[in-house]
């Protein structure tokens, strides 16, 4: 009979605390909203203040992009770049709006060198309405190698996509990826174009 009332007493203490009564030596300022109960504050040990999460350093036209205004598409901007130019020497130009360039588009030019080769890249990117930012990048290589090697060599993952007029094959990387290969003299160019969200 004992066991039954103490389980009651315990489910009516819940009950109350949980609509915001109070029960026996159940202090409702210290329940969380799950019902549990805080340990008493100590006056003796001060509450250490936690900082936030230290913010990654922006490479330079994050960085530039910052400077100029850019909020919303700064974390893209790092994201892309990062992408485009690891492990390789670069220089870029950044085209940025004259006025209220955090809703406008931003565009950078790139030249990148990994390998011993030079490639061009474009990257844009737009703020999107929610506060998010889309980009949309191009890189653009010359092979020595004709464009059918090329695609077997560089691009192996890649199925052939089709032909994007006459002389363009078209490979595919996914439904936001196609890599183009034109024909260039003796050798091919290949221009790697991707959409991110």
């Amino acid at each position: 009979m004992h066991k039954k009332i103490s389980l009651w007493h315990c489910i009516l203490a819940l009950a109350v605390v949980a609509y915001g009564g109070s029960a026996a030596g159940i202090d409702p300022e210290r329940a969380t909203p799950a019902g549990e109960v805080k340990a008493e504050p100590s006056t003796r040990h001060k509450v250490k203040k936690t900082l936030p999460p230290a913010q990654p350093k922006l490479n330079g036209l994050a960085q530039t992009a910052a400077n100029a205004g850019i909020v919303d598409c700064v974390p893209r901007i790092q994201q892309v770049t990062d992408f485009l130019t690891a492990n390789s020497k670069s220089g870029a130009y950044l085209f940025i709006a004259p006025a209220d360039a955090n809703h406008h588009i931003a565009s950078a030019s790139l030249e990148i060198q990994a390998k011993g080769a030079s490639s061009y890249a474009s990257a844009s990117f737009a703020p999107g309405a929610g506060g998010g930012c889309g980009s949309l990048y191009e890189t653009v290589s010359y092979w020595a190698n004709q464009c059918e090697d090329v695609a077997q060599r560089a691009f192996p993952t890649f199925p052939l996509a089709g032909k994007l007029g006459e002389t363009i094959t078209m490979l595919d990387g996914g439904a936001y990826l196609r890599v183009f290969l034109m024909p260039a003299g003796q050798g091919c160019l290949s221009i790697k174009k991707e959409m991110v969200y």
